[in-house]
């Protein structure tokens, strides 16, 4: 994998995104849940919707912190690329788009 160390975050503040990660994640996760056929339709329409809703809010949450936080410390960006953490470092590493989970 191609990357370029770009920046480092503080603690708190890979906390914060790690956080909002998580709940991505695991909010794609229950979106699998749904094909469980003891769910009635009414069930998982209602829970599909809350599910939505709250990725739609969680994704907002994610994109704002990455451009707020390249915006405070002026990160190099390319078109085509994206910024990664290292959430053991605090690292921040710019990557192709389809080579980054985070």
């Amino acid at each position: 994998m191609v990357r370029e160390k770009v920046g480092i975050v503080t603690e708190t503040e890979a906390k914060e995104i790690l956080q909002i990660f998580e709940r991505k994640m695991a909010l794609q996760e229950l979106l699998m849940t749904l094909n469980n056929p003891s769910m009635t339709e009414q069930l998982k329409n209602e829970v599909y919707e809350k599910i939505v809703n709250d990725f739609g809010r969680t994704k907002i949450a994610f994109d704002k912190w990455w451009a707020d936080t390249a915006n405070k410390y002026q990160w190099k960006s390319v078109e085509g690329w994206q910024w990664s953490i290292d959430f053991d470092t605090c690292e921040i590493f710019l990557v192709e788009n389809s080579k980054c989970a985070c």
